[in-house]
């Protein structure tokens, strides 16, 4: 199957007083470039979905804006569906500063058949729906959702499709950390 990767940057960072995530730094290196190091060990090209697009021409990539505006993260999983050429597309948060191959590595593992929607991680019984398989045949239902749903929740959407979890270890947790706020940061294991 061919996959193609998507960082999702298109959030308000009103939680980080309106600094772009994507732009912090950590260990001398912006989390947006400490996850382009990993994807393209794994992925051709790569999207960016992101509202601010001009913020992001320096990395050379494709970047497109959410189609639907102001809705979200399941507007940046749709932008990602509707602009890829792949048949399915893995979405990673642009806050995720340990984002890890072995992690996707695995997840890719998990869409061998095509069988899935959606392929998510799982660890401590929580799911990480922004890193994670989206199969571009969902794109008309989650058209319709966005279209018919006032929440448009993400993890609404996934209960409405055919998902394969696969289940994570305690020692994978630090690939999903996100950073949300600056505390976060302080938190954040190195």
């Amino acid at each position: 199957m061919y996959l193609q990767a998507a960082i999702l940057a298109g959030g308000k960072n009103s939680r980080y007083g309106g600094f772009h995530k994507a732009f912090i730094e950590i260990e001398g290196k912006r989390i947006i470039e400490r996850n382009l190091d990993v994807l393209q060990t794994l992925f051709d090209p790569i999207l960016i979905i992101a509202n601010q697009c001009e913020l992001f021409y320096e990395f050379g990539l494709e970047v497109y804006p959410d189609i639907f505006p102001g809705l979200g993260p399941i507007a940046g999983i749709h932008s990602a569906l509707k602009n890829t050429k792949a048949e399915a597309v893995f979405v990673s948060s642009c806050d995720m500063p340990f984002l890890n191959d072995a992690v996707i590595s695995k997840l890719i593992e998990g869409t061998e058949n095509g069988e899935y929607d959606v392929v998510i991680p799982r660890h401590n019984h929580k799911i990480e729906p922004l890193c994670a398989i989206y199969h571009r045949r969902i794109l008309p239902q989650l058209e319709t959702f966005i279209e018919n749903d006032s929440k448009r929740a993400v993890r609404k959407f996934i209960s409405m499709l055919n998902v394969k979890f696969i289940d994570f270890d305690s020692e994978d947790e630090k690939a999903f950390t996100n950073i949300n706020r600056p505390e976060d940061l302080s938190a954040a294991a190195f």
